[in-house]
């Protein structure tokens, strides 16, 4: 086939669709057209089987769903006015072509768990390879979320996506297109859906206990102008209603964001106590023994290996979709509600879920009033005084060799710490903590002596990328995957040596369960189902712990409340990107780390601002409802800090 070049047109520039304005009661159309060119193939052999795997020119993404066929296709983002409807979407396609292929399409690999060493597996879903039907479905599809932009402005997201590469794996036929034209019909809300006066940008919502303590915050974060209250669970419970307490606090900070328009949202509270305490009421909630409640997911991944369901702060965060609906998190796509919270699993309805946030939410899972007291001195310690500090223009990085990759053998939190360095912290000196460095320099591995001795002098910003659970992390030594012989990472009970004092990074933990804040000495110690720690007990977990550590620690951290999900080998630019990078880089936890530094290399200074950043640039590159583990990986990954915080502190 002839090589066209890659063209996109639009018949109404894209940064002109979002300036369109109110009132209109017709329709409104855009159309959109891509050109896709010529089509290579390589043969890889996997297991003794002959696969074959596609680019295509104009079509720069591969589809990663694990067990389905890699196909090249292509993705873009734009946005419209916040609560615009969209009617009805025309695909028309020219220049299709039909072909065959020799070998069977390559399935792409099955997400690898962040808690063990395993190799990928490339397992081939039935769904589509025993069907007599093209893969994917359709020649384009959208989705829509409603957020704020990178300008922090509320809009709504279109996300189109176009396959000009279709296959069939019973007959082996592959079709493909020329060019793919789309014209989306869109209806604008006929006033603004955005209301607030702007009068506070964070509310603080905490049980009426811990007012006294969290007062010195609000006149510290009122000092600022960052203009902030108080509104406590009691009053909520009483005002709000609901059909539980999660949800009377969401509607809460609807009010909130349609009154205020308030930025952030700041949760204080976990659960009661260090030592015992009911972690979860039912498969939905956890209210009873909480300060402040917690949302429990229903996103049951099947297989020998899952979580029946994890923490998600995003729900408290998400509060509008694409449409301007408020988003229960309970409604699936015919709007019906089961009372089955985020349900995604096998033999029910899958809920539908938005995304994206709406407000930036951060919590502070404090237990007792002590806590309260430890976050709001380092809180205003840090925005006060770490503003042209010396010790802040270091990051530091420990990984090691994450996974079994055969063929590639590269060390997973090695690429992905190197990738965060060179591309978005150039101006950071950095400390590598990393496995392969076993022979060359002992003194810098991922030991708990290095880690401590590192991370006591200070950081701006502290990365983990390899496994965990919520009481500690490790890594593997290069090639070797067992775990008698590691690098011996950190346990939480580690922190205790840190002597940071003032001197507070902000931490990404890549791993599993290392943010799951509903463990307790108790329940740990006797292994109450899915507390994850091996029996080993721990009061606290590790993303908390090492948040809330008295006089060093981080300032904040971001990980995960189930498992986690990596990836392995190198199969093109998933992304789409331009650049070619390792998977670990290009999809699943690894690449929503990265996005976090990326955010940040683009300007973003507000914590909250730069976590949204990340979920926002996960969704646009992998829309969560299209995938189960996408699905998983934004809603598990909450921001346990404060998300008004000043990186760097104010000048």
């Amino acid at each position: 086939m002839k090589k066209l070049p890659f063209i996109v047109a639009a018949l109404i520039l894209l940064s002109s669709m979002a300036a369109i304005g109110f009132g209109k009661e017709a329709d409104d159309t855009s159309t959109l057209i891509q050109s896709f060119g010529s089509i290579s193939s390589e043969t890889r052999e996997i297991e003794q089987i002959t696969f074959s795997t596609y680019t295509m020119s104009g079509a720069p993404r591969q589809l990663y769903h694990g067990g389905k066929p890699m196909v090249p296709y292509a993705s873009e983002t734009f946005t419209l006015p916040f609560g615009t409807k969209i009617t009805d979407m025309d695909v028309s396609v020219h220049g299709i072509q039909t072909t065959t292929t020799t070998y069977t399409i390559l399935p792409a690999p099955q997400p690898v768990i962040r808690n063990s060493g395993s190799e990928a597996v490339y397992s081939m879903d039935s769904a589509v390879y025993e069907q007599n039907d093209l893969f994917p479905e359709t020649w384009a599809s959208y989705t829509t979320g409603g957020g704020r932009d990178e300008n922090n402005n509320r809009v709504t997201f279109v996300t189109l996506q176009y396959y000009p590469f279709r296959y069939n794996p019973v007959s082996s036929e592959i079709q493909t297109a020329d060019e793919i034209k789309i014209t989306l019909s869109y209806q604008e809300p006929k006033e603004s859906l955005i209301t607030g006066n702007d009068e506070f940008d964070m509310v603080i919502i905490s049980p009426a206990q811990f007012s006294d303590n969290l007062q010195p915050l609000i006149d510290h974060k009122n000092s600022y102008d960052v203009k902030t209250f108080l509104k406590t669970t009691e009053d909520i419970y009483s005002e709000y209603d609901g059909v539980d307490e999660p949800e009377q606090i969401k509607y809460f900070i609807k009010d909130a964001l349609d009154t205020y328009n308030i930025k952030y949202v700041m949760l204080v509270g976990g659960l009661n106590s260090l030592i015992i305490a009911t972690p979860r009421d039912d498969q939905n909630k956890g209210v009873e023994d909480w300060l402040l409640p917690v949302r429990y997911t229903n996103n049951k991944e099947m297989g020998g290996t899952y979580d029946p369901g994890f923490i998600s702060d995003l729900y408290y965060a998400d509060i509008y979709d694409g449409e301007g609906n408020f988003s229960s998190w309970d409604k699936d796509r015919r709007g019906e509600s089961d009372g089955i919270f985020a349900n995604w699993k096998f033999g029910a309805p899958t809920d539908y879920l938005d995304f994206y946030p709406d407000v930036y939410v951060g919590r502070l899972a404090c237990r007792n009033k002590y806590e309260v007291n430890i976050m709001v001195e380092k809180i205003i310690t840090y925005e006060t005084s770490t503003y042209d500090s010396d010790w802040f223009n270091t990051i530091i990085g420990i990984g090691g060799d994450s996974h079994g990759d055969s063929g590639t053998e590269y060390d997973e939190g090695e690429v992905v710490c190197n990738y965060v360095f060179d591309t978005f912290m150039p101006t950071f000196d950095t400390v590598k903590l990393y496995s392969s460095h076993r022979e060359s320099d002992p003194t810098m591995v991922p030991s708990s002596e290095a880690i401590i001795r590192e991370v006591s002098e200070g950081s701006g910003f502290l990365l983990f990328d390899g496994h965990g659970h919520p009481g500690s992390w490790n890594t593997h030594w290069h090639g070797y995957h067992q775990w008698d012989d590691t690098p011996g990472g950190i346990t939480a009970y580690g922190f205790m040596e840190f002597e940071n004092q003032g001197k507070y990074p902000v931490c990404v933990i890549g791993g599993c369960h290392n943010s799951q804040f509903n463990i307790s000495f108790i329940n740990t110690l006797l292994q109450k189902p899915f507390m994850w720690t091996h029996g080993q007990p721990y009061p606290e977990c590790f993303g908390w712990w090492i948040v809330r550590k008295i006089d060093g620690g981080a300032i904040a951290s971001m990980g995960n409340t189930g498992l986690g999900y990596g990836a392995v080998g190198n199969h093109s630019d998933i992304d789409g990107d331009g650049i070619d990078l390792p998977d670990t880089c290009e999809t699943l936890g690894g690449y929503q780390e990265i996005m976090f530094f990326k955010t940040y290399n683009e300007g973003k200074r507000v914590l909250g601002e730069v976590w949204a950043g990340a979920e926002v640039k996960y969704l646009q590159a992998f829309p969560g409802m299209e995938d189960q583990t996408d699905c998983k990986t934004v809603t598990q990954w909450p921001l346990i800090g404060d998300p008004s915080l000043m990186i760097g502190g104010y000048e």
